[in-house]
């Protein structure tokens, strides 16, 4: 004899793996199984096909209603883009500066250097 856990748990079994019930919108494909029928997909709805989808092509090209407003906007980025070019060009010349000064700096250390070693080569004495 079943206690009432196994009992449930036999039933909730059943319940989960049986078959689906027959009803109205179900559609069975030609066999008896009961496992090879499947429910009809709920109908989608119409899309009306009035003449109201179209488009004025202006609107869209012309992008907002307010001209003003976009030439605007086009001269703001315009001086934007000037002034970025100004500080572009600036920093141009101060980075052409900078490897200027450090290219002279590394001549003058070269020149530094093989001054040295010619000192170093007069004050040591031949061996010969």
């Amino acid at each position: 004899m079943l206690s009432s856990r196994e009992m449930a748990a036999t039933t909730t079994y059943q319940t989960a793996f049986a078959p689906p019930a027959k009803d109205a919108a179900s559609i069975h494909l030609g066999t008896d199984t009961e496992t090879e029928a499947f429910t009809a997909s709920p109908l989608l709805p119409e899309i009306p096909t009035s003449s109201n989808l179209d488009f004025d092509l202006s609107s869209i090209i012309s992008g907002s209603s307010d001209p003003d407003v976009d030439q605007e906007k086009v001269k703001k980025r315009a001086s934007n883009v000037q002034k970025l070019a100004e500080e572009n060009e600036k920093l141009k010349a101060e980075l052409k500066a900078m490897t200027d000064r450090l290219e002279a700096a590394e001549r003058k250390r070269a020149q530094l250097a093989q001054k040295r070693n010619k000192q170093q080569h007069i004050l040591e004495p031949s061996s010969t």
